[in-house]
């Protein structure tokens, strides 16, 4: 698929150390989401949690469409696919996240997220023709699901108990938001790799916002307010910081070196949230964990590496 040449996408392309400034700013970002999602948790549903974060997001984004004067798309193929991405790529993670992290520590959290990339590769290699899945990535995604068996093998052998089935369970859901990224980033560059990457931040919050408004609902019964600073600062982060800002970085790097590139933040995001979970939240690690996070960071490297 050809690139619109007055497309940003398509503008002469940024140097490869613009492109490692950003992957550095977005794992901040996202990777103290995981710190804030776990505050927010501890006193709001987390569908309740998801609905305002995309709500102070979408507000941000509107104030970059009107600012940059960046009209938004009339078409409804082009608004179906932005409704697509609205649920598979923020509604529906978002939601299994901050579900998992009301059982599951903050920092293991983001070290099962990095997962991404392997879903990213093989479903990338099955719809976009510049990727492709050979047998030195395919020892890669071994290496990580390696990984995931590792930090999950305490749980596994837990089963018999409530504690650890449910641990398991929240460890998954993690793993199938991974899954659900790595769909969101292929279909959005399959069917909307022209699209301005303002336009597809601000059009696939804005769906959110609508659709999890709609599961908080059928879910919750309703809207579950902030009752304690805390979680009102997880809010107002979660959505600023992580959400508005956060992807609109994130499609500068999907529309400009694709996705399997730009799933690169998994190797700085788990870091990001192991240190601030141990160092805010007071989370522990064991051999176990670091064990398992090695083989998933290496995984991704196999996996990301050239040659």
């Amino acid at each position: 698929m050809t690139l619109d040449p007055a497309s940003p996408a398509a503008a002469a392309p940024r140097p490869a150390t613009g492109y490692a400034a950003l992957i550095g700013t977005l794992a901040l970002m996202w990777g103290s989401s995981y710190l804030f999602i776990k505050i927010g948790v501890e006193t709001l549903p987390p569908l309740s949690l998801v609905l305002l974060r995309v709500l102070v997001g979408a507000a941000i984004l509107a104030v970059g469409l009107v600012a940059t004067r960046t009209p938004l798309p009339r078409d409804a193929r082009t608004i179906g696919h932005l409704a697509v991405l609205g649920g598979v790529n923020i509604a529906i993670p978002f939601w299994l996240i901050g579900w998992a992290e009301q059982h599951i520590d903050s920092g293991l959290a983001g070290i099962l997220q990095s997962t991404a990339p392997f879903f990213t590769l093989v479903i990338a290699a099955a719809f976009v023709h510049d990727e492709h899945v050979t047998r030195g990535r395919l020892a890669g995604i071994g290496l990580g699901f390696l990984g995931i068996l590792l930090l999950s093998a305490e749980n596994v052998a837990d089963l018999g108990s409530a504690l650890g089935a449910q641990r398991l369970l929240a460890e998954l859901a993690v793993v199938g938001a991974s899954l659900a990224y790595g769909m969101g980033n292929t279909y959005a560059r399959r069917h909307l790799r022209t699209t301005r990457p303002l336009v597809l931040a601000a059009g696939q919050v804005g769906w959110a916002v609508v659709l999890v408004g709609i599961l908080a609902i059928l879910v919750d019964g309703g809207l579950t307010l902030p009752a304690v600073p805390e979680a009102a600062l997880s809010v107002l982060w979660l959505g600023a910081v992580g959400t508005g800002f956060a992807y609109i970085v994130f499609f500068r790097l999907l529309t400009g070196w694709g996705p399997t590139r730009a799933s690169l933040v998994a190797y700085l995001l788990p870091i990001v949230a192991v240190i601030l979970g141990v160092v805010v939240l007071g989370e522990t690690v064991d051999a176990f964990f670091v064990a398992g996070a090695v083989l998933i960071v290496a995984g991704v490297w196999v996996v990301n590496r050239r040659g």
